[in-house]
């Protein structure tokens, strides 16, 4: 059976770092499904279907990733793909922190739960999707903060809807 992992987020926009993980993580798993989900608790700055086809964009030269999305639980989701893990990227001891309550939260769903974390790469560690959101919203230039292949699906959304 393949292993299959999970990264998911709200990619709202997908940053370098979320890039970065993407492709570290596509080489320690069969499949990758870069999953994007709602969260309750953030106002989106790009539409659901926009952040998809961006990550698309992103991944389409790893064969092993494909991005899908879920409106729901994430050990719901889990369940669902027969996830072996859950990937998260994390920035600091204060973000592993907050993880770590998740986790058994969601192993509390799922039994079968598991996370696997990576450690953000130095040079890409204080970049956030919030900090990106406030840049872009100030007109401020993004793309040495995102993908390069999402900068110019970004910027031209921003620029028509902003």
């Amino acid at each position: 059976m393949p292993k299959v992992w999970i990264f998911p987020g709200s990619f709202d926009p997908a940053t370098r770092g979320h890039e970065d993980l993407i492709h570290r993580a596509s080489l320690l798993c069969d499949e990758l499904i870069v999953a994007v989900l709602i969260n309750p608790d953030k106002k989106g700055l790009l539409p659901f279907k926009k952040r998809i086809e961006i990550l698309k964009a992103v991944c389409a030269d790893l064969p092993n990733v494909r991005v899908d999305s879920h409106n729901g639980l994430l050990a719901d989701y889990a369940r669902q793909q027969n996830a072996a893990a859950v990937v998260r990227g994390v920035r600091s001891g204060t973000e592993m922190d907050s993880e770590l309550p998740w986790s058994t939260f969601n192993r509390a769903l799922y039994e079968n739960f598991e996370a696997v974390y990576l450690p953000a790469r130095p040079d890409l560690r204080d970049v956030s999707s919030s900090m990106v959101r406030q840049l872009a919203a100030f007109g401020g230039d993004i793309t040495p903060f995102v993908p390069e292949k999402g900068a110019e699906l970004i910027r031209n959304y921003l620029e028509h809807h902003i």
